[in-house]
């Protein structure tokens, strides 16, 4: 089990830190510890064990740990538990995201909700945004560190919420092709975009980082994240193991960077032509006909950008920070990034 998966091999583990947030409860509140633990197990516990100990790609953490090198900091010096505060964030909204989408998978088993049910799994996902801020004020960082950490969390979380409501409320449909390009890469870079830069400034706050040095690595992120969310849309029409994924979006009507790429790419005529089928879907066979036209359109463009967006992001942080070690493990993650999606 990875160190995200179960919130820290080490203490404080999400149990004996639920403990620590029930032991430090207002004294008025009058919490009762003799309370049998199966009610909070099955509560709460048990459903958070479950989307976390699901492994994933922990790209985030690893965003982390690169810009606390290249800000200064020992590799593997950081504090214990900082990575996890994002981890946490993204993984309270995947379920959020899941419900939203009545997603059947996540991480190949059954979303939350449909192993526990919506009411308990929006609470567990909601609870995982307020532990990694209760976790965030656990770790022993300076006052003015942790106030501006917790600062860029709320930024974050804001920003992704306004990225995900674009997301949902938006049917390509109703969107011209012109907007469309727009539209995703406006609510991909404050959604996805914006956690992959909180996981930036988290390590690179965390080492000291300041001024073009931290501005550099927090836009990095940004853009890294970008590529992220292009690599995710894509290989939901190009992998098998994600069909599943790019076919829910097509029915439901996103907006994603197919779509994005193909309004660039289309005459007006084609383009409208698509549109409305995505609009007029009844049955499975028409959503998968839809995505292996987008496929067969993309397939000479989609992977030429993707790639050449992330080697110029990271052109641009090489630029501005200079040649460092840490740079080839940047390049390696960019690398793996890629593969994972491919």
């Amino acid at each position: 089990m990875d160190r995200a998966a179960a919130v820290g091999a080490s203490d404080p583990t999400l149990r004996s830190l639920v403990a620590e947030l029930l032991a430090e409860a207002p004294a008025e509140l009058a919490i009762d510890d003799g309370l049998h633990p199966r009610f909070l197990d099955a509560a709460l516990l048990d459903p958070a064990h479950d989307i976390l100990r699901r492994r994933g790609k922990e790209f985030r953490s690893r965003m982390f740990e690169s810009c606390w090198i290249l800000a200064g900091g020992a590799p593997g010096e950081h504090p214990e538990q900082l990575p996890l505060v994002v981890e946490l964030l993204h993984t309270g909204s995947l379920v959020i995201d899941d419900i939203q989408d009545d997603s059947a998978l996540r991480r190949g088993e059954p979303a939350l909700h449909r192993r526990f049910g919506v009411p308990v799994a929006l609470n567990t996902g909601n609870w995982l945004y307020f532990l990694a801020l209760a976790l965030l004020s656990r770790l022993g960082l300076p006052e003015p560190l942790t106030l501006r950490l917790y600062a860029d969390v709320s930024d974050a979380v804001l920003l992704c919420h306004k990225g995900q409501a674009l997301d949902l409320s938006t049917h390509v449909a109703a969107v011209r092709q012109s907007e469309m390009p727009q539209l995703v890469a406006h609510a991909t870079q404050l959604k996805t975009g914006s956690l992959m830069r909180l996981a930036a400034l988290l390590g690179a706050r965390a080492a000291g980082a300041e001024g073009e040095r931290l501005a550099a690595l927090a836009r990095f992120g940004a853009e890294l994240g970008v590529g992220l969310q292009m690599l995710d849309d894509w290989s939901g029409l190009t992998v098998e193991a994600r069909r599943r994924k790019g076919l829910e979006d097509i029915k439901l009507g996103r907006p994603t960077w197919p779509w994005a790429w193909l309004a660039e790419s289309s005459d007006e005529v084609s383009y409208a032509n698509l549109a409305q089928q995505a609009r007029r879907l009844s049955i499975d066979w028409e959503a998968e006909g839809l995505l292996l036209e987008l496929q067969s359109r993309l397939h000479d463009r989609a992977p030429e950008t993707i790639h050449l967006r992330l080697q110029c992001a990271l052109e641009a942080l090489s630029a501005t920070l200079g040649p460092a070690a840490a740079m080839q493990g940047l390049a390696q993650q960019i690398a793996d990034l890629e593969m994972a999606f491919g």
